[in-house]
């Protein structure tokens, strides 16, 4: 049976732009998207096109640790959604159709807008990558835009979003651009392991408020 190791040597040949592309469409999904269904999915994927990344900066072993440790996290957070969706259940039955077609006329605005922004936050990483590259001895081209574009889209997440997931996967996809850069600069284990470290953390903090905030919205139907 196949190892994961064996999995991305297999798949290396993507580890180029294909795997930048792959990083702008799952951050693209996670910033437009607020089914956390797919949102799960996405997060899922871009790990695997950052380990793809992160295998021409650092030894092959620890790009697949830092892997592993992405999708826990992944797992954590549909476990988590799981959970809140369960609470959260009874209290969107009882919205009226007012209420629903609201809603939904309130997603697709935001979705449109959410949209416009990635497109304009990718055109404006890709002139930052040609005007302001990162140290080409260290960092690739197509590496440094796909450090400005999950940089950029992460930072655009955190902005416009009001769940604590939403916000920790804005964090994460931050996180993750800038993994990207600093690994090719110090390169070691100890720093591997407290990027991932952090990232554990940021997941299990907004797991945890998303919790809090589903179980209050859940005392507050009882209660009413």
């Amino acid at each position: 049976m196949p190892t994961l190791l064996d999995l991305v040597k297999s798949v290396s040949f993507l580890a180029a732009m294909p795997a930048v592309a792959g990083l702008l469409i799952t951050a693209g999904i996670l910033v437009v998207s607020r089914d956390w269904r797919l949102n799960v999915i996405a997060l899922t994927v871009q790990y695997f096109f950052v380990v793809l990344l992160l295998t021409r900066q650092i030894h092959l072993e620890v790009a697949a640790v830092k892997g592993l440790i992405g999708w826990l996290i992944c797992m954590v957070f549909y476990l988590t959604e799981r959970r809140a969706d369960a609470l959260e259940r009874p209290v969107e039955a009882g919205e009226s159709a007012p209420a629903q077609r609201w809603r939904r006329w309130a997603m697709s605005a935001r979705a449109s807008f959410s949209l416009l922004a990635v497109i304009l936050i990718t055109v404006a990483a890709y002139v930052a990558a040609l005007r302001i590259p990162l140290p080409e001895t260290e960092v690739p081209r197509d590496i440094t835009l796909a450090c400005y574009i999950l940089a950029g889209l992460g930072v655009l997440l955190i902005g416009i979003s009001e769940s604590p997931m939403q916000v920790g996967l804005g964090l994460l996809t931050f996180l993750s651009g800038f993994d990207l850069f600093y690994v090719a600069i110090e390169p070691s284990l100890a720093v591997a392991g407290l990027l991932g470290g952090v990232s554990f953390l940021i997941a299990l903090a907004a797991a945890y408020l998303r919790t809090v905030q589903a179980a209050a919205a859940a005392t507050r139907e009882e209660a009413s």
